[in-house]
């Protein structure tokens, strides 16, 4: 299943914790959070590109669907 990661400068966010109160952000790709689509991911990263001031980029990964069949 394809879902989003966000960057911000050389770092993965973990976490928006709303407008104006920050992020969480990790060196691990495994510890990154992902969005289910492109859009939330967008919102992410610009809340990331405003937090941080770094470059942002938003890159697609696959991941297990961890739902049952």
């Amino acid at each position: 299943m394809t879902r989003y990661v966000v960057m911000a400068g050389d770092r993965w966010v973990t976490a928006i914790y709303g407008p104006g109160k920050g992020i969480g952000v990790t060196s691990n790709r495994e510890d990154a959070s992902s969005w289910p689509n492109y859009e939330r991911a967008v919102v992410a990263a610009r809340a990331a590109a405003d937090c941080t001031n770094s470059p942002v980029a938003v890159h697609s990964v696959e991941e297990p669907s961890y739902r049952k069949s």
